[in-house]
């Protein structure tokens, strides 16, 4: 049976997003892992194509998520997400995603996996595609 979650339900984890993106958008790194289950599975792939996966501890998110966010203040974001309830505890939010930096314009898809912990939603688990490279350079694969 598949589960139908209610509009509250829908709301609640969309405003978890509208949360975490603020965080993202001012570079807040700590309370961007204070919205995560550790450890953390990524997935990605680098640019021959292949698979790299890691598990995160909370300092390594850090790391990855400073890296990635240094340079946040040239960045616009629009995101649109579609949630998928697998039941009221455990969802997958496929993201598309369109970046602006200095005028130029990148669309990318991810997906998280996003499960409730002490009454909260946090994501386990992310994946998106083109990051290999840089994980592999700077954390090792």
């Amino acid at each position: 049976m598949t589960y139908t979650p209610a509009a509250d339900e829908v709301d609640a984890l969309l405003d978890w997003f509208a949360r975490y993106d603020a965080h993202a958008r001012g570079n807040d790194t700590e309370a961007m892992a204070d919205m995560a289950i550790f450890p953390l599975m990524v997935m990605t792939d680098d640019s021959a194509g292949e698979s790299v996966a890691q598990v995160w501890d909370r300092p390594t998110f850090i790391a990855a998520m400073s890296m990635a966010g240094a340079d946040t203040a040239r960045v616009e974001f629009d995101n649109h997400r579609s949630p998928t309830f697998l039941d009221a505890h455990l969802a997958v939010v496929t993201t598309d995603s369109t970046m602006i930096i200095d005028g130029e314009t990148t669309r990318t898809r991810y997906v998280d996996v996003m499960a409730r912990q002490n009454g909260e939603w946090r994501f386990k688990s992310m994946i998106q595609p083109g990051w290999g490279d840089m994980l592999k350079e700077h954390l090792g694969a």
